[in-house]
């Protein structure tokens, strides 16, 4: 299993997730989507689940 390093993982996982279009966007919480509009975000989930 490879490695996991904080800074990595940090910068993957600091993201929302629009839950209409699923567009990606870092940093601070934002209002809405950059690209839909739609104010419905969610965090990146930081473990994969299993199916």
């Amino acid at each position: 299993m490879a490695q996991r390093h904080p800074e990595a993982e940090a910068r993957l996982l600091k993201k929302w997730i629009c839950m209409r279009c699923s567009a990606t966007h870092r940093g601070s919480k934002p209002k809405s989507c950059r690209k839909c509009g739609y104010t419905g975000l969610r965090k990146k989930a930081a473990e994969k689940r299993s199916v």
